[in-house]
């Protein structure tokens, strides 16, 4: 009898592995059909500011949001409440919501989050954001049924190595339990000097690039330029292969900087001493229109899934959003070389939406995920016609879903027909593994406070019932 059964389970699992197998190719297509829910978290929420999310846990399937405020010196933070906590915020108070306190924090400088996991137990969550005359790291450590283990806070960067100011907010990532860093930062006076930054762990205390005192941490300068507004704040990724890429705005281009290894016909042209680093042009303005100072980068699965997302705006044309595709040669921009010497346009830059008429005082938001296929997902805030509302989309390429390419499907997620309310703002997304979406942002309306509002995309796990 127990042989029989182990032959039943056996034949059960390998039909369960042939089918997954078989429908891989529509995973991405089944997590874009998937259905959105839109859920209030916080009312009148006033002053957020670095709304990011990010899907944390052993499995990476717990939703978890974070954000500053103006006027308050803390990270506010907000997930599903576990079984054993009462929750305090969100739909029927099912989410809990809190904050962590250091009286040195510059609101509106905090980073992204990152996370990664510490063991098969545990997992941590890191931030970066400006401290006086630091750029100072938090860390919040969990167990995976998301109770509070310990807090670590420490100094990263000595802003006065590099000039002195902050700009923008850094780009944060977690390797090996350590933080990992892009910032911009920038000197003073008539002709400021801006320097790209990038800090890794190394592990010599006795390193002293990153503050005076000695740090396990190495800082570089990849790039730098000359003059206000030169650069804009970079979007630091690093895949789970360990590719390394960094997309940042640098006098009217989207530029991208990857490590490389200098050789005669293919040169490097950047970083510690002009020849560790390749940076190299992805799209320039033109005589008619600029590109925006705010680029996101995402890497997929591996190094080869990358998609950079920015805006064009041209006075023959209202402001579009733009999406480039790493495609290795054959593409339209991106002008690199080759190991024969050789140019090769290694991207794909196409249009993703063209961003309505929206007021010149409103500040397009968008974020940037790459699901398990490759596919690049984009969350932004749009005015689809004149004097209309904006609202929260989601699009991704029609080959997402098995429509042939080009094109892009833009989903309505949320918005009201009402031109005093404007939903979308600081639109953050993230994507679990299996593809499917988890995004924060704010509905604003004239007159009142705003609303941190969350969507996301509902899974469940199917276990196969076995009759004895």
């Amino acid at each position: 009898m127990k042989a029989k059964k182990v032959i039943f389970l056996t034949l059960v699992l390998t039909l369960l592995l042939s089918t997954i197998s078989v429908d891989a190719a529509s995973l991405s297509a089944t997590a874009a059909n998937q259905p959105w829910t839109v859920q209030l978290l916080k009312g009148d929420e006033d002053g957020v500011r670095n709304l990011a999310t990010a899907f944390v846990g052993k499995m990476q399937t717990t939703p978890m949001l974070s954000y500053s405020r103006v006027g308050f010196h803390r990270i506010y933070e907000a997930f599903p409440a576990p079984p054993d906590v009462t929750g305090n915020c969100g739909p029927n108070n099912t989410w809990y919501c809190t904050s962590y306190y250091d009286s040195g924090l510059v609101p509106g400088t905090v980073s992204n989050m990152a996370t990664g996991l510490y063991g098969p137990d545990s997992f941590g969550v890191k931030w970066v954001f400006q401290a006086g005359a630091y750029l100072r790291g938090a860390t919040v450590e969990f167990m995976n049924d998301m109770s509070y283990v310990t807090e670590d806070w420490e100094n990263l960067i000595q802003l006065s190595k590099f000039g002195g100011v902050l700009v923008g907010t850094p780009s944060l990532q977690m390797v090996g339990g350590h933080y990992r860093l892009a910032a911009i930062i920038r000197g003073g006076g008539d002709f400021p000097v801006y320097s790209l930054v990038y800090m890794y762990y190394i592990g010599n205390v006795s390193n002293n690039t990153c503050k005076v005192s000695g740090f396990a941490y190495q800082c570089d300068v990849i790039a730098t330029s000359v003059g206000y507004n030169s650069m804009g704040s970079p979007s630091l990724q690093v895949a789970p292969d360990g590719t390394v890429g960094i997309s940042y705005y640098y006098v009217g281009v989207v530029k991208y900087a990857y490590p490389h290894t200098n050789t005669v016909s293919w040169p490097s042209n950047c970083g510690p001493g002009g020849n560790t680093w390749r940076c190299i042009s992805i799209y320039a303005g033109t005589p008619t229109g600029t590109v925006g100072q705010v680029v996101k980068f995402a890497f997929g699965l591996t190094g080869s899934d990358r998609g950079i997302v920015f805006t064009y705006d041209d006075t023959l044309i209202e402001v579009t959003l733009k999406h480039a595709e790493y495609v290795g040669s054959g593409g339209n921009c991106g002008s690199d070389l080759n190991r024969y010497g050789a140019t090769a346009l290694r991207w794909k830059c196409t249009d993703v939406a063209i961003l309505g008429d929206l007021a010149s005082w409103y500040t397009p938001s968008y974020s940037i995920a790459i699901d398990p296929q490759g596919y690049s997902v984009i969350a932004y805030n749009d005015d689809p016609e004149d004097l209309a509302p904006v609202f929260l989309y989601v699009a991704y390429p029609n080959a997402r879903v098995g429509i042939p390419d080009p094109g892009w499907i833009a989903q309505k997620i949320d918005g009201v027909w009402v031109t005093e309310v404007a939903t979308g703002a600081q639109a953050a997304l993230s994507l679990n593994s299996a593809g499917l979406g988890f995004v924060g942002y704010l509905q604003e309306e004239d007159y009142e406070l705003p609303d941190l509002k969350i969507a996301w995309q509902p899974f469940q796990i199917f276990l196969p019932l076995i009759k004895r």
